[in-house]
Order: structure tokens, then sequence, then C-alpha cells
């Protein structure tokens, strides 16, 4: 993670850090580098920052009430959050910290509040070995997704031949952006004209071209029947809606599908073959998110 350092002399080092430690400024958490004659110590505040490498020993004890998005944190807000906001204060080197308290309207943007430092949450994300500027008062993205899209892409390339791959739902372009990486043919659709202003520019930033079209999929999924592999992580879409589109798809088609279920409910679609379903993790107390690869009969 990128975060403040200090470079001290080797030959104070030792005098230095120790002081460090006793004001409270050293940034425990996260190992020390040497570089030639100096010692990079990570610090809580610098205007000079780096990669360092996260110590495992120190771990963070509300792992999954919180985010880490570029270099700022989201919260949940649930009971509890002050304590996951000291928490990170205390171990971590956040520029920001939101308050998340949902998401609204057809673009799913979060209600965010800024509950500790400064700027807005936005910057450079790094995942599966690429950049992504994501910027959430403009466009829906979540870390915690980061798995399961690196699983879809992993997936689309073993089914791929030469056809077209859409992406119906495509955000700010993780799963696009990997697969035109492997020079596959991608589609990619999103209705919030941002996150493809924004996808616009990851390409850019990761060196590939692909099209991106701002429309809604449900809108215009005839228009799809006839491609290769179609790509619909929309987890809070009703499976219903779902199903309509999977019908007016050709035989043969791969099709990856995410839902959020109860875990007490068995998730069906009819006219396919169920060639993999995964649970991905819980959702809430009674519900998980699910993964579906099918293929249309």
């Amino acid at each position: 993670m990128r975060v403040p350092f200090v470079r001290i002399k080797q030959k104070d080092a030792e005098k230095e850090i120790g002081r460090l430690k006793t004001s409270g400024e050293l940034l425990e958490g996260y190992k020390i580098r040497r570089e030639k004659e100096w010692v990079l110590v990570p610090v809580r505040h610098s205007t000079e920052t780096g990669e360092f490498v996260e110590n495992k020993r120190i771990r963070m004890e509300h792992v999954g009430s919180f985010e880490r998005v570029a270099d700022f944190f989201v919260i949940k807000e649930r009971d509890g959050w002050q304590d996951v906001l000291e928490e990170i204060q205390r171990k971590q080197a956040p520029r920001a910290i939101f308050l998340d308290s949902g998401v609204e309207g057809s673009f799913r943007i979060r209600k965010l509040k800024r509950v500790y430092g400064t700027g807005n949450p936005s910057g450079i994300h790094r995942e599966n070995g690429l950049r992504y500027y994501v910027d959430l008062e403009s466009a829906y993205f979540s870390p915690r997704l980061a798995s399961l899209r690196n699983d879809i892409v992993e997936k689309c390339l073993k089914s791929a031949k030469s056809g077209l791959i859409v992406d119906m739902y495509s955000g700010v372009g993780p799963i696009s952006i990997p697969l035109l990486k492997r020079n596959m043919n991608v589609l990619s659709i999103d209705m919030n004209p941002e996150a493809i202003r924004l996808m616009v520019r990851n390409m850019r930033m990761n060196r590939v071209s692909g099209k991106a079209v701002i429309a809604d999929s449900n809108s215009i999924y005839s228009c799809i029947s006839g491609v290769e592999q179609v790509i619909m992580n929309h987890p809070t879409q009703p499976v219903p809606v779902t199903q309509e589109i999977i019908e007016s798809l050709m035989k043969g088609t791969i099709i990856h599908v995410t839902c959020i279920s109860k875990r007490t409910e068995e998730v069906t679609f009819s006219g396919v073959e169920i060639l993999l379903k995964k649970t991905v993790h819980g959702y809430s107390p009674s519900s998980s998110l699910f993964y579906f690869m099918l293929e249309k009969k």
C-alpha cells in the first residue's frame, strides 16, 4: 500500500525509529525498507509517499466492516462504526475515511460522509495487477468483489473462442479491461455516463482500447442475442429480469450471472445448463452472493 514515509541515514536509523515510536509518529503495520544508504520508515505524516508491504503480524480486528479504496477507507454505517474508525486511524495511514450509509438511485451511488481526513472519495485503485481511477461520488465500485471479478475473467478466457463478449453492467471496467488486456473482443455497456467516462480513462491508463457504450442494457438486450458470452454482474437485479434477458439469447451462449438470494431458497434459471454455481460470500445474516456460469440450451 502507498503510505507516507521518511528517509533516515542508516547510522541514525535505530535512534530515529525509537524517537518516532515514542512520539506516536511511527506507522506500525508496515515493513521498513532499505535503499542504499537510506532506511525508509513509514510514518503517519510526510510529504513523501511510497509503496510498503503490510506487516501481517499486525492485523485489523474489524475486517469486513470497512473497505480500503485507493488511499482512503469506507466504513459501513452500523453499530460500532466509531470503533472501526479509531482502529483505522491507529493502524493505517488513510488520507481520508468515509462513512457509507447505503446506495441510492438507479446508478447505485453511495451516500458518503467524510468523517476523517481531506479530499474526495476518488483515486487510483490497484486490483489484480491493473489500475483503475475510481470516484465513488460518480460511479459504483467495491473492492470486495475483486476475487469474483477475477474469477469471471478467468472463466471467460477459458470459454472464449473468437466471438464477442458483452459486459452488460460494466461500471468503471474491472472486468472488461482485464479481458481487453488478454486481447478479447469486448463490448462494455453501462447506463451511467460517468461510469463510461471513467472506463475510457481506465482503458487509456491500462493501455487497451475497446468499445464502451452508454445505454440501459435491460432495454437493448435484444440487440446482443448473437454474442458468444454475456457477463451479467449485477447482483441486486431481480432474478426474473435476468431470466427474461437469458431467454432472448441464442443457443450455446455462455452467461456469467451474479445474484443475491436467501440461503434457504434455491436460485433456478430455465432454458440453461448450469456449468458452475459458486457461493461468493455472505451478504446479510440470511442471504449470500452467488455466481453462476450458464450455457443457453
